[in-house]
């Protein structure tokens, strides 16, 4: 193995771990007096900047020419938004979580993780690469989910959650992990992949959180319609299997008893307008009129301050609207919004023509990038915030690769 590989591995190993961590520093990883993350962010950073300036030409196209732009509009804006906003959340003059780190901490954690990232994938990546980044993604959501069967199996009463990432967080890692299985290509040992997938829709519907399994279930469901002879078979006898394991096992048996499954049909067995459902329509209702009134964005991390300006006898305890669009559009300007929807709906087209193309070819990763992107999308219009969509811009990355992502010996 060559110098070259060896900071390849580094990268992809420290970079998945940067993904599923969130944070360049991340204080919940420090142990036995041991500054574990301040290890891996200097691995990752020292790996990332080499392998940075290894790239000797940027490769062009529409999708990655609005990626760019976007990136670029977001680091140039947001110091110019926060001048103009004094008295904005970021304030250095304060030191706890709520004020200080939230807004500052998504503007860097974004700069230093997503857009590095991105950049390396697209222009560095090939088959190879994109193949084992995804084999360490999933055993890094294996790794979640063992530790979650320990919280699931102890006497907790509530939402499952691991690592202090929050049960949207660990539902959005595990319905992931189901869309690997399902399409990566040509993988073996079908019975495993079964199993695998039951045990992680199982998990996450221990974390009660619906925004992802309704992104996962609607993702599914465009694959079933678009090939509804070849997987009719395999989707009931999956389904079967699914009601067995909530029926039979132990593990169905402890998700009931936590009432999760009640919370993610709260909609529809107890109404959702006077729960969180109404609550993201608030969201959605005063991120248009601060649209209207601010067009050119409020800052990054000042999306509640300026939302509850307009109705001061309601302060909202999210930080963020709860959908990527709208925080996009509100805390950086209708500008950068024009720029993100265009390239949400380019990467949109690229990705589909791109499985279209190849889909013949058994070996093809554009599949897997077309359905995750379409699962990522809509979980980041339902719940999080640009830092929490961070696997999106990384989908968004793998798909405007120039480089095909098949194995042309596999076409058919």
């Amino acid at each position: 193995m060559n110098i070259k590989n060896i900071f390849s591995w580094i990268f992809l190993f420290s970079a998945s771990a940067m993904l599923a961590i969130g944070r360049v520093y991340d204080e919940r990883l420090d142990l036995l007096g041991i500054k574990f993350s301040i290890i891996l962010s200097v691995v990752y950073v020292m790996s990332s900047c080499i392998l940075l300036l290894s790239i000797k030409k940027i490769t062009t196209g529409r999708s990655k020419n609005l990626l760019l732009v976007f990136y670029l509009y977001i680091i140039v804006i947001t110091p110019i938004l926060w001048t103009i906003y004094e008295y904005i959340e970021y304030g250095f003059y304060k030191t706890t979580y709520e004020y200080m780190e939230y807004g500052v901490l998504k503007y860097l954690n974004f700069i230093l993780i997503v857009i590095p990232i991105s950049i390396i994938i697209s222009e560095k990546f090939n088959y190879r690469n994109v193949s084992y980044f995804f084999k360490i993604l999933l055993v890094l959501t294996s790794s979640l989910a063992i530790l979650g069967i320990f919280g699931l199996f102890s006497d907790v009463t509530g939402r499952l959650s691991v690592l202090g990432g929050g049960p949207i967080v660990f539902a959005r890692w595990m319905s992931l992990a189901v869309l690997i299985l399902i399409f990566f290509p040509q993988m073996k040992w079908n019975t495993l992949r079964y199993f695998l997938a039951i045990l992680f829709i199982l998990l996450a519907l221990a974390s009660g959180s619906r925004g992802p399994l309704f992104s996962l279930f609607f993702s599914v469901f465009i694959f079933f319609f678009m090939n509804f002879r070849r997987t009719f078979y395999k989707v009931i006898l999956f389904l079967m299997l699914f009601i067995a394991s909530i029926m039979f096992t132990s593990v169905g048996e402890k998700v009931i008893k936590l009432g999760s499954i009640d919370r993610v049909l709260m909609n529809i067995t107890q109404g959702g307008s006077g729960k969180s459902t109404g609550a993201r329509v608030d969201f959605m209702q005063r991120s248009l009129t601060l649209l209207i009134e601010k067009p050119f964005g409020v800052g990054c991390g000042n999306w509640q301050v300026e939302a509850n300006k307009n109705n001061s006898k309601h302060m909202i305890a999210h930080a963020y609207p709860h959908n990527v669009l709208f925080e996009v559009i509100n805390e950086y300007g209708i500008i950068a919004g024009v720029i993100f929807f265009l390239l949400l709906w380019h990467i949109f087209y690229l990705s589909y023509s791109k499985m279209i193309l190849h889909h013949k070819n058994k070996s093809s990763f554009y599949p897997l990038l077309f359905y995750s992107f379409i699962y990522l999308l809509i979980n980041s219009m339902l719940s999080g915030d640009l830092g929490d969509a961070r696997m999106l811009f990384i989908i968004i990355a793998l798909i405007v690769i120039h480089k095909p992502l098949i194995l042309s010996a596999n076409a058919n």
